[in-house]
């Protein structure tokens, strides 16, 4: 359903229509099928659809809303709020969009729960698309995050705190906050990771760590572990004190695990609902049912059964990673536990529950890993060895005694001396282990593998699913053999061109045989969000490039934002050729050879007055194809060109239109000399600058050029064959039917 109108689709429905007159299991599959469309359309127009287009959006909007969430610290300047009203449009009370909005009226003391009002300038979200680095978009869609914008001017209307999980996360914080690992223990608490830095995050990560900042099974078990023993224990000390025969008609254990189950429950819901802990509570629910029923369910069924309610609920939690992590986790576990050996290994000593525990460890390392590597391009192997300890440690030692400090404190207070004593001293040692697992593992415990394919994925998980299942052992060579043939049937390419999605600005990569020129970094905002740092270098690493060269085309912000994160990355080396090693300096004029291309700079002959039309100018040409990148250069320096080069130096296929497409540029006197196929504008969307200009626009329709837009279509890949030019849009490859395009 995610690929809705597209071949894979259309494909499925056709193979399952045919099957269904002849073949009767595929009946309850193909009804499965259409159910599941009716169930994700029905989802979709209830929850997610927002009917954004059909709103005008004018300079000053009228808004309202609850404030979800405040980023940073007090005073607020950034916060995140559920609307209920934008301009004339109202939402139904299940239909409330998110938005994140920028404040400078820093005297309004904005908290979550707070009702805001006020004027203000609103967009529809939208965010950069590549094909590496975070998804802002898609992120966005799963948290219905709708729009962004900045505040001109609000009051706050009212404090509202009618969840009850706000007042739970502000006494969980005062609990926990003044310790070293306060965000963990907050987290588990709460399930909100607000609190999570992103280098804690990305330590955390190379650890093999991040499953336990997330409320999973493990937390729901160790609640309903010891609320069940806790309610056996007081009903216990009752009948003993109070012993009345009429108690022993009763099934006890049903009482004390439907009650356990509420407060399991009770936990659930103030950690917010995680997919995690849904998938968790959804399979206790069943096993409580099973129980009560006096049915016997097997274990993987129950997972089956939790997942499908799971889906039922939300099936757009299929773009949550997490979801994936956590079924494959389970799944595996029960698959190892369900074995002959360990079902008597547990029973026994010591020696086998540690082997038990060895054996989990590394199948979820085998089974996560192909996974880790899609979503993060890497896998921990420190993880592999610290889980081992850190699982016990959480589930003995460290979720109960963040159980009991919060019943503490809320019972005799935060301020006992006892309780912040315990606190401090259990918190030293956590953070000690913690921060010695670290050192430990530095430099060593992730392995950086680069980006992997859906399909590579795919094949993965099919070859270990022949592995582990006996019947189909004997074909584990089949999809070797279909990998193989998909890799044959793929184009040969000599060299690419990527123009990454920067907004405004220009980050352009030519690559081949994993070299690659760079040209321009991209902006830098508030001097601190570089996106070279956060778009170019994740590309670069992710398809292990090698940067031979850097061409900066001239010193405007927008392309050479990233100069700083340049550096420390990969050094003065590539600077070397076209800057003398100086990146400040205008490009020297030379040619240099880099795998199958030729990177010839044309331009600046001499210094001009203009910075825009001192930007260097650079030909790349391999495999009867060629690319000029123009930078910022007007009409000015377009005429030296057309004067100065050769018709076959200013002949190109493909041409990045000089100046993000303003009017000041694109002369129809250049542009005929070029002659381009394809042109390329590096852009942001809803240019505050109104680029690309009509004019400019009008004059490629007239060529009969194909334009392109980093702004409509994202990260734009363009491939050199043998046979041909391949084009690839990141907003086309990576798109699903509902998201606004």
């Amino acid at each position: 359903m995610f690929l809705f109108k597209t071949w894979q689709f259309y494909s499925s429905l056709f193979f399952l229509t045919i099957l269904f007159p002849y073949f009767k299991p595929f009946r309850p599959v193909l009804l499965g099928f259409i159910f599941a469309i009716f169930v994700v359309i029905t989802q979709y127009h209830l929850f997610y659809s927002f009917s954004i287009e059909n709103q005008q959006f004018d300079d000053e909007i009228y808004f309202s809303g609850q404030v979800v969430k405040v980023f940073g610290e007090e005073p607020a300047d950034y916060f995140q709020v559920s609307l209920s009203d934008v301009g004339e449009h109202s939402y139904l009370p299940w239909m409330n969009p998110k938005a994140n909005l920028a404040i400078s009226q820093n005297e309004l003391k904005i908290k979550a729960g707070s009702i805001i009002t006020g004027m203000a300038k609103i967009r529809p979200f939208r965010g950069r698309k590549n094909f590496s680095g975070f998804d802002s978009e898609l992120y966005a869609f799963r948290n219905q995050i709708a729009y962004k914008g900045r505040v001109l001017e609000a009051t706050i209307a009212a404090q509202q705190n009618d969840a009850y999980y706000e007042p739970y996360r502000q006494f969980s914080w005062q609990v926990f906050g003044g310790l070293k690992l306060g965000w963990l223990y907050y987290t588990l608490m709460t399930g909100d990771t607000s609190q999570i830095s992103h280098d804690t995050r990305v330590m955390m990560r190379r650890l093999g760590l991040s499953h336990i900042m997330a409320i999973s099974g493990l937390h729901i078990g160790i609640i309903f572990g010891i609320s069940y023993w806790f309610v056996k224990a007081v009903v216990s000390a009752y009948l003993l004190l109070y012993a009345n025969p009429r108690f022993q008609k009763y099934n006890l254990t049903t009482f004390y695990m439907c009650l356990s189950g509420v407060i399991a429950f009770i936990y659930v819901y103030l950690s917010g609902f995680s997919v995690s802990a849904l998938r968790a509570y959804s399979m206790l629910l069943l096993a409580i049912t099973a129980y009560i029923a006096c049915k016997k369910i097997s274990s993987m069924r129950i997972l089956v059964i939790a997942l499908s309610l799971i889906l039922l609920l939300d099936p757009f939690l299929l773009l949550n990673p997490g979801l994936y992590f956590s079924f494959i986790a389970v799944a595996v576990i029960f698959f190892v536990m369900s074995s002959e050996h360990t079902q008597h290994s547990y029973k026994m000593n010591l020696l086998f529950k540690v082997i038990l525990l060895i054996k989990i460890q590394i199948c979820l390392f085998v089974f996560l890993a192909p996974l880790s590597i899609y979503f993060f391009k890497g896998v921990s192997l420190a993880g592999l060895f610290i889980n081992l300890l850190a699982i016990p440690v959480l589930s003995i030692v460290v979720f109960p005694f963040m159980i009991l400090a919060l019943i503490l404190s809320f019972a005799i207070g935060h301020a006992s001396w006892g309780v912040g004593l315990v606190l401090t001293s259990l918190d030293g040692c956590f953070h000690f282990l913690l921060q010695g697992a670290s050192m430990i593992s530095a430099g060593h415990g992730w392995l950086h593998t680069g980006s992997s394919s859906l399909s590579i994925t795919m094949f993965i998980y099919l070859s270990l699913l022949f592995i582990v299942l006996a019947p189909f052992r004997k074909l584990v060579w089949l999809p070797a053999v279909i990998y193989a043939v998909h890799r044959l049937s793929s184009e040969e390419v000599l060299w690419q061109l990527d123009v990454l999605d920067v907004g405004h600005g220009t980050a352009v990569l030519i690559s081949s045989n994993r070299e690659a020129l760079l040209y321009d970094l991209g902006a830098k905002y508030f001097n601190r969000y570089s996106l070279f740092e956060h778009v170019v270098q994740p590309y670069i690493e992710d398809n292990h490039i090698v940067l031979t060269h850097t061409i900066l085309s001239h010193q405007d912000k927008d392309h050479v934002g990233g100069v700083k994160e340049l550096l420390a990355f990969d050094g003065i080396h590539s600077f070397k050729s076209f800057h003398n090693g100086i990146p400040n300096s205008d490009c020297n004029l030379r040619t240099v050879k880099m795998g199958e291309v030729t990177i010839e700079t044309l331009w600046p002959r001499a210094g001009r007055a203009s910075k825009n039309n001192n930007s260097c100018v650079v030909k790349v040409s391999g495999g009867n194809y060629s690319a000029l990148l123009t930078g910022d250069i007007e009409a000015h320096a377009e005429r030296q060109l057309v004067n100065v080069l050769s018709a076959e130096q200013l002949k190109n296929d493909i041409l990045l239109v000089p100046h993000h497409g303003s009017k000041t540029s694109s002369t129809m006197a250049f542009l005929q000399a070029v002659n381009a196929d394809i042109a390329i504008y590096s852009r942001n969307y809803a240019s505050q600058w109104g680029l690309p200009h009509t004019d400019v626009r009008e004059r490629f329709t007239r060529l009969g050029t194909l334009q392109l837009d980093t702004a409509l279509d994202g990260h734009i890949r363009i491939k050199v064959t043998p046979d041909g030019l391949i084009t690839e849009k990141a907003r086309e490859v990576m798109k699903y039917w509902f998201l606004p395009q």
